[in-house]
């Protein structure tokens, strides 16, 4: 669900006194456009704002706040978030079921036929938006992963994922297709996908097994996901970057290495909604994107985030990565780009 959409149904169903009051807050007093209350471990009864606006921006004139949405303002998930000591994720779940909220509840669906034709050409006649990006994630039953082997595999091995890696990550083996499954998990853990690899080395492949050597066996929105999230949001809120990657593949990669504050937007296209979702979670990215992106392609995707994010990205100048190689392939190797080849596309403000 859009964070502005869950903001709008929180402000229909006058949830904020509900939310304040599991955070703990008391002396909770609704107004004509704001509701305050007194901080949980406070004794001034007016020392929080929740305004009633479409933001539902917030002020805490006693404590200091952070804004993981890396703006000047914050807002209640940042309140939920300083007083329960959770990430924003966790702060939306936290708030989903307080308010009796279905985080996957199909708001488009609910819309009259009308309203729905209404929205689409607005949202398309927008050029920053396309229709794969509107479709929501729908979860998917646990026990389709029953359908296949819970096996690790050496293809991974060999790539540098180690057997507790891959069994972290749930890797198993679907007899009918012939292929490695890698189950796909939103930002809350829930089940939404199944990709599959085809279980044959490069060169044993025909040049159509390639084309098709990545398929979802699950089909997912992949422009609303982050591979990996739900396991790495707590390593990313306590270092203070993350490293983005194209594959999920690199991601298990990565956390092979011990590095676990880590992505993939799941192919070099980023969607805005995955945008949105970086943003909330850290004021610097580094992207680790495969060679055959280009600068001008990292510069057009820097742009398009917020001027206060800090864009970095791994820029192989020295051709150190072979021509199929991506920069996790190689624990070696991806020390070296970091430490040598990370440039900053774009300063924070």
């Amino acid at each position: 669900m859009d964070i502005s959409v869950l903001k709008e149904k929180i402000l229909e169903n006058n949830y904020v006194p509900v939310i304040l009051d599991e955070i703990g807050c008391h002396h909770i007093s609704c107004k004509a456009g704001y509701v305050q209350c007194g901080n949980p471990d406070g004794d001034n009864q007016g020392a929080i704002t929740v305004y009633l606006n479409e933001g539902l921006l917030t002020v805490d004139y006693t404590r200091e706040i952070h804004s993981s949405s890396n703006l000047d303002t914050i807002d209640i998930f940042d309140l939920v978030q300083f007083f329960c000591s959770c990430t924003f994720y966790e702060a939306v779940r936290k708030v989903c079921n307080w308010c009796g909220i279905n985080y996957y509840k199909d708001e488009y669906n609910d819309l009259p036929e009308s309203l729905k034709f209404t929205k689409f050409i607005s949202e398309m006649a927008d050029d920053e938006s396309s229709y794969e990006e509107m479709q929501p994630l729908k979860p998917i039953k646990e026990n389709v992963l029953s359908y296949y082997f819970p096996a690790v595999n050496d293809f991974f091995l060999r790539d540098n994922i180690s057997y507790s890696t891959q069994m972290l990550f749930e890797i198993g083996y679907d007899d009918v297709s012939n292929r490695i499954t890698i189950p796909v998990r939103d930002e809350m853990g829930t089940l939404v996908g199944v990709k599959g690899r085809l279980f044959l080395k490069q060169e044993e492949m025909t040049e159509e097994e390639q084309r098709v050597k990545y398929i979802y066996l699950e089909r997912c929105n992949r422009a609303r996901i982050l591979y990996g999230l739900y396991l790495s949001e707590k390593y990313i809120a306590r270092t203070g970057y993350v490293y983005v990657v194209e594959a999920e593949k690199g991601v298990m990669q990565l956390w092979n290495m011990g590095i676990k504050n880590c992505v993939a937007t799941c192919g070099k296209k980023i969607s805005q909604y995955q945008i949105n979702m970086l943003t909330r979670l850290s004021s610097h990215i580094i992207f680790c994107f495969d060679k055959d992106v280009t600068i001008d392609e990292l510069n057009d995707i820097a742009y398009k985030f917020l001027d206060c994010i800090q864009i970095s990205a791994i820029v192989d100048t020295e051709n150190l990565l072979e021509e199929k190689e991506s920069p996790t392939d190689n624990p070696d190797k991806f020390k070296q780009l970091i430490a040598k080849y990370t440039q900053v596309i774009k300063n924070g403000k």
